[in-house]
């Protein structure tokens, strides 16, 4: 099977990250998957942001669950990237899903939490789930939390899980069993052999984040999937 090259968080590499622009520039570029990161606003609206601030990828400030939707979508998420990409706006999970939907295109969600509750958090994925048309195998869902893990795995969403982490060791192996697990998402840094066969042994699809340079990873051929900020890199 060929190797997965994951755009990650669209093509964050040349985009600005996790916006719509980012993820149509995916799929001119041909990709099959992309990663974004999946969390909630004041007013329990799910966006397409991976800090839980937004100071880094807006022209705004403060955390974006203390912001509604109305005062997130006044912010420009593209001009702190290059100036052709001003007046982006924050993309939402729902218009997310319809893209994909209708394009075609195989996505993995990463839920982010920090002070949120998980449960919570999983209720509102869920609802955006039940109102969008997607392909529930084009979908991904994972995140660093366990308790997020196992709040998925509690919902029974019929959606493949994916265990993220930074190096593998027993307490991801554990959990990889509870959630029953479709993949295992390590960083490429930390990989050795010795995980990559404990992962074969538990038949787990090993994907590695993130991946920018086709020659700094020694195990590309040993794994399914990579994250990539430049996928463009791996799919000439």
């Amino acid at each position: 099977m060929s190797l997965i090259v994951a755009g990650h968080r669209g093509v964050a590499g040349t985009h600005p990250e996790n916006t719509l622009i980012s993820i149509r520039e995916a799929k001119r570029l041909g990709l099959n998957w992309i990663e974004v990161d999946v969390q909630p606003t004041q007013d329990d609206i799910l966006v397409i942001c991976h800090d839980h601030t937004v100071d880094r990828c807006s022209n705004g400030h403060g955390r974006v669950d203390k912001l509604s939707l109305a005062q997130l979508q006044q912010l420009d998420f593209g001009a702190w990237k290059d100036k052709q990409y001003r007046a982006e706006p924050i993309l939402t999970l729902k218009a997310l899903l319809q893209y994909c939907d209708e394009n075609q295109l195989c996505v993995n969600l990463e839920i982010k939490i920090d002070t949120h509750d998980a449960h919570h958090v999983v209720s509102l994925l869920e609802r955006d789930l039940a109102a969008s048309a997607i392909n529930r195998e084009q979908l991904l869902l994972s995140s660093f939390s366990a308790s997020v893990m196992q709040a998925l795995y509690s919902a029974n969403l019929g959606i493949k899980l994916g265990v993220l982490g930074n190096r593998l060791n027993n307490k991801l192996l554990r959990l990889i069993d509870d959630v029953e697990a479709y993949s295992c998402h390590l960083n490429y840094r930390w990989l050795n052999q010795r995980h990559v066969q404990a992962l074969r042994r538990k038949q787990v699809s090993i994907w590695c984040y993130t991946v920018n340079n086709p020659k700094s990873f020694k195990l590309r051929d040993y794994v399914d999937g990579i994250f990539s900020d430049f996928p463009q890199r791996f799919t000439r």
